[in-house]
């Protein structure tokens, strides 16, 4: 399959976050993105550069647990056989054509990128060791923060640094958070119908996140039964002409809830199913494309309407390719790419939103988490004047 990718500056002077584009999708950089919204912050009364802790961004190879990784040819063995005896059941014939229609855009988008030189290959493959240590101290970090029942907002064109409950955190440009659980969003939301767009990344029922809760509280999160999900009035916060999207997991019930009963109580129409590619750093995808059930490298981010007319042109199978960040359900930012569907300065809102975005309302028991200081290295001037040359020279050969 031959992907159409077009002209774009690998440094993006005009994007903060897509690397490269095509007819078929996005290569997106979540750590860039953040270091570009927080490139100049008001620290008090003087303007400092915030680098995202980027150890969280360290994937170099497909994650393994230990009791997977082979210690002899015989253990190797042993394990291909017990995986073969498991994956026996293949998936219904229309799941895959669906996964091999994924792998086939994936494969030519990758190759492009490769082309370009998007991708690192000198990476040390060590299971992600720094990633996951990064990972566990962000749990431990930030486990005991209390930060519900709280709203507030940045009015200012600026990124901010201020308190909340005793702690530092950094504010984006424009931004408005609420602390609540979503039940209460009737009360403490306006339903005047003004979002463009609403973002929900639901945190769906599902046995793996209970084992970790019974396992360690630190790294799960509360769930929601879909029936719960069904009353929140999407229908009254979203503009007659908005768009909803929700991230979802490749489990069956949850996506035919989501077509079957969800988006029909919000008087939501379908449009659109987008995948979510999640790789290394040299563009590997973290896990094999399986024709069995079990775990696949993406997510899917389901796209409706409120119109029922064919006004709406959202196409249909976008991939959206990134390195994941080590933190559970730390979903990359979908600003840039999902504003050629949106008017002018959208309203959007995001509900059960783990970090905060410019110009965005976030909605969720842990908005905070990621904009907590100790996330971030402050750059001083000299600093950020050294790291304004390099990114200045990266430029330039990119041109050369």
């Amino acid at each position: 399959m031959c992907t159409t990718v077009y002209a774009i500056n690998q440094l993006l002077r005009s994007s903060m976050s897509i690397l490269l584009t095509s007819e078929e999708g996005w290569i997106i950089s979540h750590l860039q993105y953040l270091d570009e919204i927080y490139k100049k912050v008001l620290n008090e009364s003087r303007f400092c550069t915030l680098i995202f802790n980027k150890m969280i961004f360290e994937i170099n190879s497909q994650y393994l647990r230990q009791n997977q990784i082979p210690q002899t040819v015989q253990d190797d063995a042993v394990s291909h056989s017990k995986k073969k005896r498991k994956r026996s059941q293949l998936l219904p014939e229309r799941d895959l054509e669906e996964v091999d229609h994924v792998k086939q855009i994936f494969n030519a988008i990758i190759s492009t990128a490769k082309t370009r030189g998007l991708l690192n290959e000198n990476i040390s493959l060590d299971n992600n060791e720094a990633a996951r240590l990064a990972s566990q101290k962000f749990y431990q970090d930030t486990y005991c923060l209390e930060d519900e029942n709280l709203y507030g907002s940045n009015d200012t064109i600026d990124a901010v640094i201020s308190e909340a409950h005793n702690k530092k955190y950094v504010f984006p440009k424009k931004c408005t958070f609420y602390c609540y659980d979503v039940r209460d969003i009737e009360k403490k939301m306006e339903l005047n119908n003004q979002y463009d767009f609403i973002l929900l990344d639901p945190p769906w029922w599902n046995k793996s996140i209970r084992r970790k809760k019974i396992k360690y509280a630190e790294a799960s999160y509360k769930m929601m039964y879909n029936e719960e999900l069904i009353k929140i009035p999407i229908r009254k916060l979203l503009h007659s002409n908005g768009i909803v999207a929700i991230w979802c997991t490749n489990s069956s019930n949850h996506l035919n809830s989501i077509f079957n009963e969800i988006f029909p109580s919000w008087g939501i129409t379908y449009r659109a199913k987008w995948y979510w590619i999640k790789v290394t750093q040299a563009g590997d995808t973290i896990c094999n494309f399986n024709s069995a059930p079990g775990k696949q490298p993406f997510e899917s981010l389901i796209l409706g309407s409120a119109l029922k007319e064919d006004k709406v042109n959202i196409p249909d199978g976008k991939l959206m390719i990134s390195v994941p960040s080590a933190v559970h359900s730390h979903k990359p930012p979908l600003t840039e790419i999902i504003k050629e569907y949106l008017p002018n300065e959208p309203k959007c809102l995001e509900i059960f939103a783990r970090y905060l975005l410019p110009g965005w309302t976030s909605w969720g028991l842990e908005i905070l988490k990621f904009q907590h200081l100790s996330l971030y290295e402050i750059l001083d001037e000299s600093k950020r004047t050294e790291s304004d040359a390099d990114n200045k020279r990266s430029e330039n050969e990119s041109k050369n």
